[in-house]
């Protein structure tokens, strides 16, 4: 079993994976398009992911994305947050 990463990091990982797919995590939660469990649990499936590295390398290059990437751990969330 893989041990969590620091839930900080992910909780910022999160919002920056959100935002390159533009995704409004706030407006999501205002709007009851998603709740406090799912925002956490978004969390906790980043923590479990074995793709920090390449993930932070993309965000850090690719500052806008259509998608989130294949091996994103909420990359089906963001697809159905994201407003075109």
């Amino acid at each position: 079993m893989q041990t969590l990463g620091d839930a900080r990091e992910h909780f910022w990982r999160v919002i920056k994976m959100a935002d390159a797919c533009e995704v409004d995590l706030s407006t999501a939660l205002d709007e009851n398009r998603i709740n406090i469990d799912e925002y956490a649990d978004m969390i906790t499936s980043c923590r479990g992911c074995t793709q920090v590295g390449k993930c932070d390398r993309l965000l850090a290059d690719a500052p806008k994305l259509d998608h989130a990437p294949d091996y994103c751990e909420n990359r089906d969330m963001f697809a159905v947050l994201r407003q075109d």
